[in-house]
């Protein structure tokens, strides 16, 4: 039952979407960090992001949304995305081994969730926990 609910539920989809959208970030990202510095491919990198901004603007009538919080939270969270997007062009523009690169910087759930339960005091179920600690182990074993 709880497979089948999933499978109907609207964030399962947006996920897998965004699985496959980052994913080919990530290769697209090392192709062209092997091309161009670190700091052309952010600036480009942010190029590209402003037709899907201004489409989701144009669908909106071009209003912005009411909340000074939420654009605060919103310009943070893009200042954050450019840095972590420059130090990972960085790190594949070393010419590292690209799953290794990723797989590293993928861990960045971990620091989610930590904070999720510090400061949002959301709780998990042992079985989140003991899915945590398997991923922690496969990052590791990856490693090797």
């Amino acid at each position: 039952m709880a497979l089948k609910d999933t499978l109907k539920a609207r964030w399962f989809w947006y996920s897998n979407l965004c699985v496959l959208c980052w994913g080919g970030w990530a290769l697209l990202s090392r192709l062209g960090s092997r091309e161009i510095s670190p700091q052309t491919m952010q600036f480009l990198f942010t190029i590209g992001t402003l037709p899907v901004g201004l489409a989701l603007l144009m669908a909106r009538k071009f209003k912005m949304e009411p909340s000074p919080r939420g654009i605060t939270y919103a310009l943070l969270n893009g200042v954050l995305a450019g840095i972590g997007g420059l130090a990972l062009f960085a790190a594949y523009h070393t010419g590292s081994n690209t799953a290794m690169v990723t797989v590293a910087t993928a861990l960045y759930p971990m620091i989610t969730v930590v904070l999720a339960v510090v400061i949002l005091r959301e709780r998990f179920r042992l079985v989140q926990v003991l899915g945590l600690g398997f991923a922690v182990a496969a990052i590791v074993i990856f490693s090797l």
